[in-house]
């Protein structure tokens, strides 16, 4: 009997396992949702995307949070709110954290040689992907704010923008995904994270959907904007 009892526990636990993660990727796809719709009111307001990174300063979740149940101060981190995180993080958040990265093309670092993006800038909404899963990198589960270290098919880092039409449907490179405690410069911690199983990773996308994408699937198209 109690054979019997281990056997089927074998053959239930991954089913209940996959039923699980498929109730965890629904909400990470219904947070992505929501964040699409803050980001869409923000750039009603201002036309343009928010910035993804000032530093020292703010960043784009923090903007977008004022518009997503968060404080209205993008100064704060309690601007940021729970849609947020992504409920299969496998590092544990400590607090409200940040749990996916923006297109850096999209949500640009802001320096004084370089503005917020015109929203009606923007071509192919349908392609471009706005912010998905990014690696947890420090040891409260956070996340960068932008994916400043991905590189495209060339090896360029896409934050560059200097994508070739020619390749636009050629996978970008697979960093390591892998969750761990990096320094703040290591650019591995700003790769995509395929942490929903088969399904990957989950990304917002320009028109306002989001969708699964497996490991080796996000191409040039979808991160670069110049063409």
């Amino acid at each position: 009997m109690i054979g019997i009892i281990a056997i089927l526990a074998g053959l239930l636990l991954p089913a209940l396992a996959a039923a699980r993660e498929k109730g965890r990727s629904a909400n990470c796809i219904s947070n992505l949702k929501q964040i699409g719709t803050g980001i869409l009111m923000y750039v009603n307001d201002f036309g343009f995307y928010p910035p993804g990174h000032i530093p020292n300063t703010t960043q784009w979740d923090l903007f977008v949070g004022t518009y997503a149940g968060g404080v209205n101060d993008p100064l704060s981190p309690a601007a940021r709110s729970k849609v947020f995180m992504c409920p299969s993080v496998l590092v544990a958040n400590d607090g409200i954290k940040l749990n996916y990265s923006a297109n850096p093309n999209i949500c640009k670092e802001i320096t004084t040689a370089i503005s917020p993006v015109k929203a009606d800038s923007v071509r192919r909404l349908d392609d471009i992907i706005i912010t998905a899963d990014a690696i947890q990198y420090t040891s409260d589960g956070n996340s960068h704010a932008i994916f400043w270290g991905v590189q495209g098919s060339t090896g360029s880092t896409i934050s560059w923008n200097d994508g070739n039409p020619a390749n636009a449907d050629l996978p970008i490179q697979m960093g390591q995904d892998i969750d761990k405690v990096l320094i703040d410069t290591d650019p591995t911690g700003s790769n995509f994270r395929y942490r929903h199983g088969k399904t990957g990773a989950i990304a917002l996308f320009g028109d306002g959907h989001a969708s699964r994408i497996k490991k080796g699937q996000v191409l040039n198209r979808n991160v670069y904007t110049d063409y």
